[in-house]
Parts: structure tokens; C-alpha cells; sequence
């Protein structure tokens, strides 16, 4: 199964490419009063404004830096509802099969939105998110997700 594969600090981790709606490059975000650190700012795209989350920030690093590999992957949510996820390093495509399960408790509650496999390929060890489990209810209230 396809993957888009980006770094989150010195770690490797994709996203199930059919979950992905668009890659866009990283445009100017607006900005939330009082809104989490993690939740970067909101896209204005197609009409819709959709939230955008820095996944170094949620991982406990720095916000994303803005580099020419720095993109915002949409992903789909239900109903045309979308989520954004700013990454770092976003520049390729993997065929990702036969995952080792590592234990849910290794990766600790705050990290609940990596998904229990990791994948051993040639670029070496690759963890998947289960960006699903980022969607608090207070995130689905901005994207109308209803699931």
C-alpha cells in the first residue's frame, strides 16, 4: 500500500496515501486566538477553512520550520471534511507491507495518533499515524466531521 513518507524530527513516518485528499506547499496560515500550540492555523482552501496541525509541536518539538520540503497533506475526512497535517521533509512515496505491531504502550499516551506498526524498509525504520485519532471534539467541530 502507498505511503507519503516525512520526518518528524529524527523519525520517519507516513500517511496512507489513500487518505490523502492534496499535498500543498506550507501558504500563510491564519492564526487562532487561544488555540492550542499544536494547531498551526486555519487553510482557507476551496471555500472551506480547515485546520491545520503541527506535528512536531504535537510530537513535543518545535513548530515546523518553513523549508522547501515543508507541506501541508490534506487528509480526508467524512463528508468532505479535511484536516491538515504540517510536515517537514514530505517528498516521497513508499510501498509500505508486512508491519512488525509494536506494543500501544511503548508509544505512550501522548502519542496515541501513531498508529501501533512500524515498517522496516530500506530507509530504514517507519512508523504510520493514525491521524483519525488526532480529531478531538473540538476539531471536529471545526471541520464538520460528524464520525
Amino acid at each position: 500500500m502507498q505511503h507519503l513518507l516525512f520526518r518528524l524530527g529524527h523519525e520517519s513516518v507516513a500517511v496512507a496515501a489513500g487518505d490523502i485528499d492534496a499535498v500543498l506547499p506550507c501558504p500563510d496560515l491564519e492564526a487562532l486566538t487561544l488555540a492550542p500550540a499544536h494547531l498551526a492555523g486555519l487553510l482557507r482552501y476551496r471555500g472551506q477553512s480547515i485546520p491545520v496541525l503541527d506535528l512536531n509541536v504535537l510530537r513535543g518539538g518545535k513548530p515546523c520550520q518553513r523549508l522547501f520540503s515543508t507541506r501541508i497533506i490534506l487528509v480526508k475526512g467524512a463528508e468532505g471534511a479535511g484536516l491538515g497535517l504540517l510536515v517537514e521533509e514530505a517528498m516521497d512515496m513508499l510501498d509500505l507491507e508486512m508491519p512488525e505491531t509494536i506494543a500501544p504502550e511503548a508509544l505512550g499516551a501522548a502519542r496515541h495518533w501513531l498508529a501501533p506498526m512500524v515498517f522496516n524498509t530500506e530507509q530504514g525504520l517507519v512508523q504510520v499515524i493514525d491521524w483519525r485519532d488526532l480529531l478531538t471534539p473540538e476539531l471536529r467541530a471545526l471541520t464538520g466531521d460528524s464520525v
